[in-house]
């Protein structure tokens, strides 16, 4: 958000909450509370290239407030916040369920993006989605990769904030989950051919045919990953939903204010 660092968003959210203007005194403060050690002269400083920016106003000895554009920005950066904690409550995995409600998620988003992918993929990107249908080897950046990439190829944006949101880097553990129900209930071969099935459509430009064979794909997903939970083997995926927390997750993450 116009490339404010860390400290000048602090500043802003520290403002926004004020009935009167703050002095850098009450900023430092505020600060201090949120984790940023920094001077009053450091504050200062930051709040006359806030004022230059038109973000804050000086009222002399009064202090400082927003204006109509730093208020704006304030509150968009707050919301932003919010998103941010709700989504990444959102991926946090430690029960089975969790695994099958973001299957489910992936199930309702992917099968768009697909349908998109047949409609607006370059030839660059199917010949990439063939590329990664067809792996050379197991590898798991492979089958996860062909999925962000039919979400890449959908060109909506919107389809493209939400792909990423469900493929972020440390929920790849959630990957050798499902290769571990792929493998004991034997059918990985089957879900390498749905990737196939499912590039060949994208690259025929077949809309229906595209999203009805994602659609197929994760709901077979899920009907594995159920069946192996129920079979005795729900512990072994918590036990690596717990060993993909423990290696991957940040710090908890606050209660949005």
């Amino acid at each position: 958000m116009r490339d404010l660092s860390a400290v000048e968003q602090a500043i802003l959210s520290a403002l926004r909450t004020q009935t009167a203007p703050a002095g850098s005194r009450m900023i430092c403060r505020e600060l201090a509370i949120a984790g940023f050690e920094t001077s009053e002269s450091t504050v200062n400083r930051l709040l006359s290239g806030l004022d230059s920016r038109g973000l804050t106003d000086s009222l002399g000895r009064k202090g400082r407030v927003l204006t109509g554009e730093g208020r704006r920005v304030s509150e968009v950066l707050h919301l932003d916040r919010h998103r941010s904690i709700y989504f990444e409550r959102a991926l946090q995995m430690h029960s089975v369920e969790d695994l099958i409600d973001h299957l489910i998620a992936r199930r309702g988003i992917e099968r768009e993006a697909a349908r998109a992918a047949a409609l607006r993929a370059t030839p660059e990107e199917v010949a990439l989605l063939r590329a990664l249908a067809d792996p050379t080897g197991p590898a798991l950046h492979d089958r996860l990769g062909f999925h962000r990439a039919v979400g890449d190829a959908s060109h909506n944006k919107q389809i493209q904030a939400i792909a990423n949101t469900l493929f972020v880097e440390r929920l790849d553990p959630l990957e050798s989950v499902t290769l571990t129900v792929g493998l004991r209930q034997g059918v990985l071969a089957e879900w390498e051919s749905d990737h196939r099935a499912i590039a060949a459509r994208i690259e025929e430009r077949d809309p229906d045919g595209a999203e009805q064979a994602m659609f197929a794909h994760l709901d077979g997903t899920i009907r594995e990953t159920e069946a192996f939970a129920r079979s005795g083997w729900g512990e072994v995926i918590l036990q690596q939903l717990r060993e993909g927390v423990e290696r991957s997750s940040p710090q908890a993450m606050p209660h949005p204010s």
